[in-house]
């Protein structure tokens, strides 16, 4: 009697682990991961993870990021190892859409890019009057600037500076860090060099970056508008859903939330 009851037991148990194995492996299996190739700037800044989960939640999926330069995003995406990309230098995407890689692509976010730089110098920048004027006189004076160096949309932006500055990045004080926004930004803190960045990555590290300040910003200069894009392979057409997602009022909702949250002002503007 006491035997069976034990086997009754024994059985009854392994059902349940069966049924519960089944269940986890289900329920895992049902879930569709997307890798996305992005830029580090709107990575570091953590944005990303806090408006894609209710988006993932919402359509059981999950999005590996692979945070890179935009010119390394487009390298990943080209080769077939991302699904989608998301990355602010147009002209990247207008490349891929004329090889015929992605049929288009969704401006959703933007903000700027400044100029920050060592707290003790910022005086002699106050009767700057653009962002050139600013690079020019960094050269004049060979002070230290920390640069992507990284073919990266924010790197492509800093040469286009130095060309309207009508100046060469060639000085002594040159420092090129061939990393990411954020690892150089911990950079040009440490070496107390100016850099070029956008406005999110700064804010957000703002308190481990006790060198620098904000050297030079303006809003109206056009070189200094920074847009974000996202876009995806013809072979993952349902990643449109995302695209759609961008542009809905639950995504304007996060980015105000985001913005309050960490910023307590707007950093992240919607395109409209």
């Amino acid at each position: 009697m006491k035997t069976q009851r034990y086997l009754k037991n024994v059985v009854a148990f392994f059902v349940l682990i069966c049924v519960f194995g089944v269940s986890i492996f289900s329920g895992t299996a049902s879930v569709k991961t997307y890798k996305i190739a992005t830029t580090t700037s709107i990575y570091d800044s953590g944005f990303l993870d806090f408006v894609t989960p209710a988006f993932e939640k919402k359509n059981n999926v999950k999005f590996n990021f692979i945070s890179v330069g935009s010119g390394q995003a487009v390298k990943i995406f080209k080769n077939g190892d991302a699904d989608g990309i998301i990355i602010h230098e147009k002209s990247f995407l207008n490349e891929l859409k004329k090889e015929k890689l992605i049929n288009g692509y969704t401006a959703f976010v933007s903000n700027y890019f400044i100029l920050v730089g060592p707290k003790d110098k910022k005086d002699l920048f106050k009767k700057v009057k653009s962002v050139q004027e600013a690079f020019a006189l960094i050269r004049k004076n060979n002070f230290k600037f920390v640069s992507r160096a990284d073919n990266s949309a924010t790197y492509i932006r800093e040469l286009e500076i130095w060309k309207l500055a009508k100046v060469q990045p060639d000085f002594g004080g040159y420092i090129k860090s061939g990393q990411g926004m954020g690892m150089s930004l911990n950079l040009a803190n440490e070496k107390k060099a100016f850099i070029l960045t956008d406005e999110a990555t700064y804010y957000k590290m703002k308190d481990k970056l006790e060198s620098l300040d904000v050297i030079y910003q303006n809003p109206k200069e056009q070189v200094l508008t920074n847009i974000y894009y996202f876009a995806y392979s013809p072979k993952k057409a349902e990643l449109s859903k995302f695209a759609s997602y961008l542009k809905s009022k639950e995504f304007k909702n996060l980015v105000s939330s985001f913005n309050q949250k960490f910023f307590k002002k707007e950093i992240y503007r919607i395109v409209k």
